[in-house]
């Protein structure tokens, strides 16, 4: 199964042709504002996450992601995570998603959207959380992918852009 979502991601990469835009401004979960182009295209990879905190798979992918995002530290790739009322798509709430990331140990930026939201940032229509949009280090997004992923996948998917584009 594994390899058949790594070869989803990127079988997506060719297909993403609309553009997006950092630019939606959203809210944290102590109530400040962020642009996500305080994220995005800032020299390293972005993995933005969208994901409910009452999604099943998301609450498997989180410590996935959480692990990813520690052993990126020396600036090579973020996460952020982008939550959304499960299974409406409105906007997060605050409260559930504290508390989430209380009881999971999540230490990555968290912002609450919608899917109003994801359709300017990602490009297209939600469609399922946990949603997967990688930002290279330019700012460009490169692969949208629904469904959980992993950190081993995303470490794949990026070197292999990195040696398509040159990059050690």
């Amino acid at each position: 199964m594994r390899a058949f979502l790594v070869g989803a991601i990127a079988c997506l990469l060719s297909s993403i042709a609309v553009a997006a835009s950092p630019d939606v401004t959203l809210m944290d979960i102590q109530g400040h504002p962020h642009h996500l182009s305080e994220y995005i295209g800032r020299g390293k990879w972005t993995v933005l996450t969208v994901w409910g905190p009452r999604c099943p798979p998301c609450m498997e992918e989180m410590p996935d992601l959480q692990k990813f995002h520690d052993g990126n530290h020396d600036g090579r790739a973020t996460v952020l995570g982008v939550a959304v009322d499960y299974p409406s798509f409105a906007p997060g709430r605050r409260d559930e998603v504290a508390r989430f990331a209380e009881n999971y140990f999540i230490t990555f930026p968290l912002l609450l959207g919608s899917d109003e939201a994801f359709t300017r940032f990602g490009g297209a229509e939600l469609l399922g959380v946990p949603t997967t949009v990688i930002y290279d280090r330019k700012g460009r997004l490169v692969s949208r992918h629904v469904g959980r992923v992993s950190g081993d996948m995303l470490e794949r998917f990026i070197k292999k852009q990195e040696q398509i584009e040159g990059i050690k």
